[in-house]
């Protein structure tokens, strides 16, 4: 079984007899909430995990901040804002009480920085490997929740900041675009979003699946960071660099919908000193293509990060 068919089977089961006060359950960045009259709050959790997610021997310092960015992210992705974050923590049995006091204080340290203070958690000794989940709280902005299943056909697609080869060492030390979110919810119409951590094609896939509709791509649209070239060696080129872009994941870029005045007014101005561009168009149908410079149409598929494959 895939990683997605499990949360579409996780999804179904929960779906039987939702409470009323659920107004966003699975399927979405972050879960949404009422909790009284017009009140809402949004929940949200995520891991990294030794192996997976860092390499053995990264400092403490930067799993710690990584695993609260990420989290805060998923709230990046629908435009909320920070309230607080828990987060539980397995250590391997015998790791060193330094260690241990080194990552806490990390945790601690970087929900203070990203304005979401750590509230609560658990700490757990067992014999796999090093593991963070960290459940973030937040609250709508005030342009409201921007979900996933918004796009329109006719809307343009954009993505902030450049894409690719983010193992060189962001994946590690990224800030989530939790300002640029709210900045962009507050002057425009946001149709949709997601953040881009599975990898582009993937998440583009998500969103389009969401909305039931198709993308179309322009592959000289995407923005490549030089961490490519970094990555691959000046023989990363051309298609290659597009396809790192599109795949490598851990970008924790925004990915958005707007209609195309909006969009090519957000291109236009930037997001707080921060590049957009517009990389495609979202259309009726249920296919996603990629439209290369030569003019090649290919079939759009999620090759990022999966966990489970089927």
């Amino acid at each position: 079984m895939g990683e997605l068919e499990l949360i579409e089977y996780i999804r179904g089961l929960a779906a039987e007899g939702a409470p009323a006060w659920l107004e966003v359950g699975i399927g979405d960045d972050a879960a949404v909430l009422r909790v009284g009259a017009g009140e809402r709050v949004l929940a949200t959790t995520d891991m990294v995990v030794e192996g997976t997610h860092f390499e053995s021997g990264t400092p403490p310092e930067a799993v710690g901040r990584k695993a609260v960015a990420r989290a805060l992210s998923d709230l990046a992705a629908m435009a909320a804002r920070p309230l607080c974050v828990v987060a539980a923590v397995q250590f391997r049995a015998e790791t060193d009480p330094g260690f241990c006091r080194r990552l806490g204080r990390a945790l601690w340290e970087a929900s203070r920085e990203l304005s979401a203070p750590l509230v609560g958690g658990d700490v757990v000794g067992g014999a796999g490997p090093l593991s963070l989940t960290v459940t973030a709280i937040g609250l709508p902005g005030p342009a409201g929740v921007v979900r996933r299943t918004g796009a329109r056909p006719g809307d343009l697609v954009c993505v902030t900041g450049a894409l690719g080869g983010a193992m060189r060492g962001r994946h590690l030390s990224f800030t989530p675009c939790v300002a640029e979110a709210l900045w962009l919810a507050e002057r425009f119409d946001l149709h949709a979003m997601i953040d881009v951590s599975d990898g582009l094609s993937t998440d583009l896939l998500h969103l389009a699946r969401a909305s039931g509709l198709g993308l179309t791509v322009r592959a000289d649209c995407i923005p490549v960071h030089p961490d490519v070239v970094a990555l691959g060696g000046e023989g990363a080129e051309g298609d290659e660099r597009v396809r790192h872009a599109l795949n490598d994941g851990e970008d924790y870029e925004l990915v958005f919908c707007l209609s195309e005045p909006e969009a090519k007014e957000a291109a236009r101005s930037g997001v707080l000193g921060t590049a957009v561009s517009i990389i495609g168009t979202a259309r009726r149908g249920s296919r996603s293509f990629v439209v290369w410079p030569d003019g090649r149409r290919e079939q759009l598929r999620g090759e990022g990060w999966q966990h489970l494959v089927a």
